[in-house]
């Protein structure tokens, strides 16, 4: 009984330092992603502004 209870322990703390090591891999690719994110909507806007429409929106 008590091995058993030793094998789940050992398990579920493997368990959480794999999900706290992918979590932390993600987290720490989110500022990366959101710069990435800021250029791409830049550009997208600047492109929209070079249509010639004047920019009055209309």
């Amino acid at each position: 009984m008590s091995n058993a209870v030793i094998i789940t322990t050992l398990a579920i703390s493997g368990a959480l330092g794999i999900a706290l090591f992918s979590l932390k891999g993600l987290l720490d690719q989110l500022p990366a992603v959101f710069e990435s994110w800021h250029r791409a909507r830049s550009a997208w806007r600047a492109k929209d502004g070079e249509d010639g429409d004047g920019g009055s929106g209309e």
